[in-house]
């Protein structure tokens, strides 16, 4: 996760939650945040853009439920 963050110029939590609106269109992660600064980085994963070979790496990082 940290390495994709580095190559792309974002935090692990912005990888994170980009990983995660880029599964499905209807799928929407809602984070919480207390501090105006993280809200600021989860707004900022909008224009995060994961290539095929970026979550290609990602999806290996988790094993396969099936």
């Amino acid at each position: 996760m940290a390495a994709v963050a580095a190559e792309l110029g974002a935090t692990p939590t912005q990888v994170a939650l980009a990983c995660l609106l880029d599964r499905s269109p209807v799928v929407l992660p809602i984070p919480g945040t207390a501090c105006i600064d993280h809200l600021a980085e989860n707004h900022a994963t909008a224009d995060l853009h994961l290539t095929p070979a970026h979550r290609d790496r990602l999806d290996r990082l988790v094993p396969d439920p099936s």
